[in-house]
């Protein structure tokens, strides 16, 4: 019954040893099997299970004793259960001990494959936190059980002049590394360059309270400070917040010689090369390749472009200078815009569609300047660089200058300008009708405001400057003496926005007067000074009316400049001439020496 019809019909009312006695005496079914017997789905296998029981068999039939639930099943002997259960324990004791030494094997296998793996590794000197600075905790984790690691990653940095730097227009510069940075010179840019927003101040206190010194109208005695902790605590002040750029992509280093790199577009490199006053100090080019440095207020780039090989650029910051020492705010602002329309010879103005560009040096010779409605598209040498940062050059328009032939006569109203040349100590001669008078004078009212001076479009800050020279000379003495006197009264506000209170009160106001009457320069120290005080001048007006002023068109300049006071719009417009004229000149087309994408070191 059992085999041929399973448990279903199973008479309830008979003893279990009865049916199984009939069976066979001397084979007798292991009992603990029963449950599967009894509930197998078919008779084949109903067969193949009490096979398999019966030679297993039992010495002694007590314990082997079952008796039968009125549901069909089995119940065990607590005696015997016990027994099966300690074979249960010392099985999975086995098998746990067989799993833990093979766990033990692999990992030793793992770990020796891991080492030597490593040593073959051609990244393992750039996966360290001396060459990546404070890019270390950003790198990629790999599972112990990898063997080969991810490659190093490194951020991706873009600029143009719709994206602005890393999706930033307004930055702010720090001339020193204001964080961690590593042997990796990519490292020591993006700590010079920083989101909008980061400052660190000096800590200043009184002798007498230990808190900030007390002030009068914004000034206070240069006596009452304590001088000998302020360059302890500049030393100890924060930096600004480290891996600021963590949000930027992330790309995979290049392996380049013994180092790796980053890749970057020549945009980027023309980006920032402006974006902290860069000019160019050494170029070489033959058949062995290009070599450029290029000095800023930042530090110096080295451009090396040999033969069938790679683009690499390599940057190091200042070695001169450090933060107990400098006694300068630790940032200043600078707009991506702003920097590529001066390097692009480009003056827009921030309250009508007026947008002009300039034309370049010329050879000698007499010429005249014609103003070109949307004539940009059809000049020759910034176009090409305002085209590849992202700017529509049918939009702009363009100030030509057209050489005068022998029997053409210049209009008698022009002013005559003295301009340098491309030739070597000789001049070129730029006539400036009265409608083009006009537009010059548009320009300079709409010169953008900057805190630093500008890597600017040669032919631009020759005509702007030259034009603007004969009255920057009458309102010299008067800008200087504004400026130094600025700074006597505002020393406290100055002290508050980051400049060393000894420097403020013993050298600032002598600086901005002196960099003012010299007429030109180079440093951009001086300019930051100049700037400053003018700022104290302007008061808590809105700073975007500092991008445009009203001074040059209204002819406040016609009646000589040293009587009276100078009114803000005054000294903000002479201000940002005085920061053309510290300008420097950049080589507007280096973009034809440069691969679409280089190295960075």
């Amino acid at each position: 019954l059992l085999l041929r019809h399973g448990a279903d019909y199973l008479p309830t009312n008979w003893k279990l040893h009865s049916a199984l006695s009939s069976y066979n005496e001397h084979k007798r079914v292991a009992f603990y099997w029963l449950p599967e017997v009894l509930h197998a789905r078919n008779r084949r296998t109903r067969l193949s299970l009490v096979k398999s029981c019966t030679n297993v068999g039992a010495e002694n039939s007590n314990q082997l004793a079952t008796e039968l639930k009125p549901d069909g099943s089995l119940q065990l002997l607590d005696s015997y259960s016990e027994k099966f259960a300690f074979m249960d324990a010392a099985a999975t004791a086995a098998g746990w001990l067989s799993f833990f030494v093979t766990a033990v094997g692999l990992g030793s296998l793992i770990t020796q494959a891991s080492a030597i793996e490593e040593q073959l590794d051609p990244f393992l000197s750039s996966r360290s936190r001396e060459f990546l600075g404070s890019w270390f905790a950003l790198q990629p984790s790999s599972p112990w059980y990898k063997i080969k690691k991810p490659r190093p990653t490194g951020p991706v940095i873009f600029a143009r002049l719709t994206d602005g730097f890393c999706g930033f227009n307004a930055i702010d510069v720090t001339r020193i590394p204001a964080e961690r940075s590593g042997k990796a010179s990519w490292t020591a840019a993006l700590a010079i360059i920083h989101k909008p927003g980061a400052r660190s101040f000096y800590s200043v206190r009184s002798k007498e309270s230990n808190t900030f010194p007390a002030a009068h109208n914004d000034q206070w005695d240069f006596d009452s400070i304590d001088t000998s902790m302020i360059d302890t605590e500049r030393e100890k002040a924060p930096c600004l917040a480290q891996q600021e750029w963590a949000s930027l992509a992330t790309q995979p280093l290049t392996r380049h010689g013994s180092t790796t790199c980053i890749v970057i577009s020549r945009t980027a490199l023309i980006t920032m090369l402006i974006l902290v006053n860069g000019r160019q100090m050494f170029r070489y080019s033959d058949a062995s390749g290009h070599r450029a440095s290029y000095a800023s207020y930042c530090g110096h780039f080295y451009v090396n472009w040999p033969l069938d090989g790679a683009a690499t650029v390599y940057f190091a910051p200042h070695d001169s200078h450090n933060r107990s020492t400098d006694v300068y705010p630790p940032s200043f602002p600078v707009r991506v815009d702003k920097c590529i329309q001066m390097v692009a010879g480009i003056v827009t103005s921030p309250t009508s569609s007026f947008q002009c560009a300039f034309a370049g040096r010329k050879q000698p010779g007499m010429w005249i300047l014609e103003y070109q409605r949307k004539g940009f598209p059809g000049a020759h040498g910034s176009r090409h660089l305002w085209n590849l940062m992202g700017g529509k050059v049918y939009e702009v328009d363009f100030l030509l200058a057209r050489r005068l032939k022998d029997d053409d006569g210049p209009p008698d109203d022009s002013v005559v300008l003295q301009l340098p040349s491309k030739a070597v100590q000789q001049d070129w001669v730029l006539r400036v009708p009265k409608a083009e008078e006009e537009i010059l004078l548009q320009a300079l009212d709409c010169l953008p405001w900057s805190s630093m001076s500008w890597s600017v479009h040669r032919g631009l800050r020759d005509i702007l400057v030259t034009y603007a020279k004969r009255t920057m000379d009458q309102y010299r003495k008067s800008l200087a003496a504004e400026l130094k006197s600025a700074v006597s009264d505002h020393s406290l506000t100055l002290v508050k926005i980051g400049w060393n209170p000894i420097f403020v009160c013993s050298s600032m106001g002598d600086i901005a007067a002196n960099s003012v009457m010299a007429g030109e320069g180079n440093s951009g120290d001086s300019v930051r000074v100049v700037t400053a005080a003018a700022l104290l001048l302007w008061g808590s007006q809105p700073r975007s009316g500092l991008d445009e002023t009203r001074f040059w068109r209204e002819r406040k300049h016609a009646g000589g400049g040293n009587e009276g006071r100078l009114e803000a719009d005054a000294v903000i417009a002479l201000t940002k001439v005085f920061v053309l004229e510290w300008s420097i000149d950049f080589d507007y087309q280096m973009y034809h020496d440069l691969p679409p994408e280089l190295l960075f070191r």
